[in-house]
């Protein structure tokens, strides 16, 4: 199978491997779909600071089950999947109550452990996660970035009822303003300085767009939630 490999910054090569045996807690993944990060991009300019070359890259993905191993009774050949990135040991203190992003020996698949960008990959069966028959591939690939936002909007609470805004208009911040308004925001204004991204975010369906080298910030937050700016 075909295996992309960044040798060094700003060089990729795509070899051939052989498709991975199967451990048997584990699944084989076809993969369908990967994203591109701005932490890959960082990685493609030797910008990253907690990743070393050669490297295979590919953590906001989906694919589609190729095959089982002999203890796995979750999942079946064929379902349509997407894929935990996070590699952590299950032990330490932070793993230990429920903050394994924390994990003091966490690596991340495409940075400091093997990505998932070939054609076929093997992985722990308790790090796959099923995906609707009816989502495409390029959409299971956006689940891991969204579920950063949704992270992050849980960190404020209930957000219900409030009033949302979100300074910066890239992906993350885009599915952020999606995600508190999902949750049931009652207005959410979005910032930038790309008429790009804030079209891109008026598209996606978030109410105030402001580009705030055009708007100053306070007025736009008079106009969007009222003089008292009530959040």
């Amino acid at each position: 199978m075909l295996q992309q490999v960044m040798t060094n910054p700003g060089e990729i090569i795509f070899r051939e491997v052989p498709v991975p045996e199967v451990k048997d807690d584990q699944v084989l993944v076809k993969i369908m779909n990967i994203g591109i990060c701005g932490s890959d991009i960082h990685v493609y300019h030797g910008k990253h600071p907690f990743t070393k070359y050669p490297v295979t890259q590919g953590h906001e993905v989906s694919g589609e089950i190729a095959k089982v191993g002999k203890d796995v009774t979750e999942f079946h050949e064929g379902q349509k999947v997407t894929i935990e990135p996070q590699v952590y040991c299950g032990q330490c203190y932070p793993c230990r109550h429920g903050k394994y992003n924390l994990c003091e020996e966490l690596k991340v698949m495409g940075f400091q452990t093997t990505g998932t960008a070939s054609e076929y990959f093997a992985v722990d069966a308790s790090k796959v996660t099923p995906i609707p028959e009816d989502m495409s591939y390029e959409e299971g690939a956006m689940i891991e970035p969204l579920a950063v936002a949704v992270h992050g909007v849980k960190q404020v609470g209930d957000v219900k009822g409030l009033n949302i805004a979100v300074l910066g208009a890239g992906p993350i911040g885009n599915l952020v303003a999606q995600a508190a308004k999902g949750m049931g925001a009652a207005k959410v204004m979005i910032t930038d300085v790309s008429d790009l991204r804030l079209d891109k975010a008026k598209e996606c369906g978030i109410d105030v767009c402001v580009n705030t080298m055009e708007k100053d910030f306070g007025e736009a937050m008079v106009e969007a939630f009222g003089p008292d700016k009530q959040m």
